[in-house]
């Protein structure tokens, strides 16, 4: 359903504690414990269907049955919650998105700040291919290099619809970070320590990362005014993309 969810008819709300949130959590997944359901309500779209999960999906039945009394018209309960969630998970809590983006405060300084942990990303891939020796995780790694390639020029094409003077694309440099909050350079040491030998173990380090990416930028898309908010929820729904992608490899 939430794969499907092309238009964001869908909000993914998570009514556990922040400690269990931080230790992990559904990528893209909004924080309201279950005690702050209630006068947290105001904060989701009525207009949109809703998705409630917890630990075991105990507490999240008491959320969406909380929800419905409060004339919230379509809310779902997911059976057996993270226990039961075989799917990608991520870890982190949600102050980070605006601790990661602190430092930014106009479009432009998001934009650009987004098209450097995608070069980031860029140059971790292309890096990493020149570590291993089998062929077919070679050309994979490579053609996730072109991905993030790609990304990276749409960004820019936006950056200089509201930025003429922006310098070109191969002059901007990568950031310490690659999308999703990962360390670029900690990301490489691994990779140099330990290169990947089979396909899998490659599919596996792009899942992280796209998972973190999309968990942000809906995180960024959550707390921010238009019209980044549209830029930011259209980056998720790309990163998103990707997951789903990688995902029919393994």
């Amino acid at each position: 359903m939430l794969r499907g969810d092309k238009k964001e008819e869908y909000i993914l709300v998570d009514v556990r504690t922040p400690a269990e949130y931080e230790e992990e959590h559904l990528p893209g997944a909004r924080l309201i414990p279950l005690n702050e359901l209630d006068q947290r309500s105001g904060e989701l779209d009525r207009q949109r269907k809703v998705v409630v999960y917890c630990r075991s999906g105990r507490r999240s039945l008491g959320g969406a049955i909380l929800l419905c009394n409060q004339n919230f018209w379509e809310v779902y309960n997911l059976v057996g919650g993270v226990m039961n969630w075989p799917y990608e998970k991520v870890k982190g809590s949600p102050e980070e998105a605006e601790e990661f983006f602190k430092d930014t405060r106009e479009i432009k300084e998001l934009l650009l700040f987004a098209l450097q942990m995608e070069k980031a990303s860029q140059t971790f891939y292309l890096q990493s291919a020149q570590k291993v020796e089998e062929k077919g995780v070679k050309d994979l790694l490579e053609k996730l290099s072109r991905v993030e390639e790609r990304h990276a020029e749409h960004l820019h094409t936006k950056l200089k619809d509201i930025w003429p003077e922006a310098p070109p694309l191969r002059a901007l440099k990568e950031s310490e970070f690659m999308e999703g909050a990962l360390s670029l350079s900690q990301s490489i040491l691994t990779i140099q320590e330990k290169p990947p030998q089979e396909k899998i173990e490659v599919l596996e380090i792009a899942l992280e990362k796209e998972c973190k990416a999309f968990d942000l930028y809906q995180q960024m898309a959550d707390k921010i005014v238009s019209p980044l908010r549209g830029l930011f929820r259209d980056l998720a729904k790309q990163e998103r993309g990707h997951i789903d992608e990688l995902s029919m490899f393994l």
